[in-house]
């Protein structure tokens, strides 16, 4: 009998941005609704996270692990899913020896929270065009 596995959304990619201009993309939200949408502040440990993608587009999370200017992590669980599933989403910012940086995103928990392999490809397409957005807008900030 063979185990089903649904692998991590992982994407990542260099940009002449410093690892401090990538972080304050990432978690301040006036950055992150000009590439991605509207989102609360990233907070401390067990605060809620909110993201709003308009037309009651809700995703809901906690925070589930800060390390400020360096990474974050926290659930993923669209409100109005049915059956309700919950991701963990991470993002890391590492500064590169040029000055530039290097963003990574892994999306996982896909098989623990019951999704099915389309849920995870549609997320993953989703993902590669919203970081390819925050790629250029941090060149553009260059």
């Amino acid at each position: 009998m063979t185990v089903e596995t649904l692998p991590p959304i992982i994407v990542q990619f260099e940009t002449p941005a410093s690892a401090v201009d990538a972080w304050a993309a990432l978690t301040d939200p006036a950055l992150v609704a000009e590439w991605f949408t509207d989102a609360t502040p990233v907070g401390a440990v067990g605060d809620p996270y909110r993201l709003d993608f308009g037309d009651g587009s809700v995703v809901e999370g906690v925070i589930r692990a800060v390390e400020r200017g360096h990474s974050f992590a926290y659930t993923w669980a669209w409100v109005d899913a049915d059956p309700p599933t919950e991701t963990l989403v991470k993002w890391t910012v590492e500064p590169l020896p040029d000055g530039s940086g290097r963003v990574t995103l892994i999306h996982d928990g896909w098989l623990e929270a019951g999704a099915d392999a389309a849920t995870r490809a549609d997320h993953e397409g989703y993902w590669t065009g919203y970081l390819e957005d925050l790629a250029a807008l941090l060149a553009e900030d260059d």
